[in-house]
């Protein structure tokens, strides 16, 4: 399956969490080059590679045109802080979609990069609550700090 193929799959997929929105090829390929706050651990073609991280990067995509940015080469840095919500809300969207899947080591995966999130000195404070009740819902009893 194309690389465009999976991204109708993968918006199509999104409408069933109420994420209706059309991302083009060109923004996905923007987003996924765009230069970030932090150090990307996952390739591109990882993400193009894997559909629940597809699904996630799109539904940023998704959440962050709905709030009215454009996908640009530098969308990440100066949509800041709305990209770090946008994350949140894309991971509550994979995890779900994993977890439907019965995909439990996926889950566990991502939980162990969501508590890191607490000592990240980029998460907006407002977005604390946000990640603790993520951590509450998808990854069990973890010890959170406050």
């Amino acid at each position: 399956m194309s690389v465009r193929e999976r991204l109708s799959t993968v918006l199509r997929l999104l409408r069933g969490y109420g994420l209706e929105c059309s991302a083009s090829y060109g923004e996905l390929l923007a987003y996924l080059n765009a230069p970030s706050y932090e150090g990307d651990k996952i390739t591109v073609d990882e993400v193009l590679a894997n559909e629940l991280l597809l699904l996630h990067e799109v539904a940023e995509i998704c959440l962050l045109k709905k709030r009215g940015h454009r996908i640009t080469h530098n969308i990440i840095m100066e949509a800041y802080p709305d990209t770090y919500s946008a994350h949140l809300k894309a991971l509550e969207i994979e995890l779900e979609e994993a977890r439907k899947r019965g995909m439990d080591t996926w889950v566990k995966r991502r939980c162990n990069d969501l508590t890191s999130y607490l000592e990240d000195p980029y998460l907006p404070p407002d977005l604390r609550s946000p990640v603790r009740n993520l951590i509450s819902r998808y990854c069990g009893e973890v010890n959170v700090a406050t």
